[in-house]
């Protein structure tokens, strides 16, 4: 797949978002059948009646950006300040049998008999969250995704974090990586530059660094 703009993006994206969706639907069922199927469509279908408009982030937001999509456990959607608790309020009368945990950053609904996170509904508390509204691309009137270097920051950010596990910073370095590799000449490094240098002090030279790294074909570190 290749990321362009335009209707080529929308339908790269809405082919991975299918793609990813199957197989975690199949996943649950072959393996997890007591986990509610909490997917990115129902999540936006619900938040779309309601008059809400996320950004769609995570696996599920970038996987149109990546050489091929691959699944989630969790949908994690992206909501204005002044809508945040309206979405949660709604979220979670859809999804009644759900637990919510609720931070600064995130609410979190949990599946209780797995304990897994199958929903993460993201408040704009940071810059970096914040950045993110004047830096997507719509899909449709439903929802929006991030740009090519929003989503790629994003990913920095992921990967820069101090609190990310190991095994989900491996997933980030391969995202970062197979985004760079598919979209290499679509890639605005002054807006990339930029962007990373205002969600991290010294940002801005860091990506950058990092995207020298997979041009000279190197695996990239933290």
């Amino acid at each position: 797949m290749q990321a362009v703009a335009g209707k080529n993006l929308v339908h790269e994206h809405l082919q991975a978002l299918h793609i990813g969706s199957e197989v975690t639907r199949w996943f649950r069922k072959e393996r997890q059948p007591q986990v509610l199927n909490v997917s990115p469509e129902n999540v936006i279908d619900i938040l779309h009646r309601a008059g809400i408009n996320p950004v769609l982030m995570g696996t599920h937001g970038i996987n149109g950006y990546r050489d091929e999509a691959r699944a989630s456990q969790d949908v994690d959607v992206l909501i204005t300040k002044r809508e945040v608790r309206k979405a949660v309020r709604i979220l979670a009368e859809a999804f009644p049998s759900l637990q919510v945990h609720e931070n600064a950053a995130v609410a979190r609904f949990v599946d209780p008999v797995s304990q897994t996170v199958v929903l993460d509904v993201m408040k704009p508390s940071s810059e970096a969250m914040q950045m993110v509204f004047r830096n997507t691309v719509a899909i449709g009137d439903r929802y929006r995704i991030p740009t090519l270097e929003m989503a790629l920051v994003s990913k920095f950010a992921a990967i820069r974090s101090p609190n990310r596990i190991p095994r989900k910073r491996h997933l980030d370095r391969a995202d970062f990586t197979s985004i760079v590799d598919e979209n290499r000449t679509l890639i605005d490094l002054d807006k990339l530059q930029k962007l990373a240098a205002r969600v991290h002090s010294g940002g801005g030279k860091q990506i950058l660094s990092l995207i020298a790294d997979i041009d000279a074909g190197r695996e990239i570190q933290r």
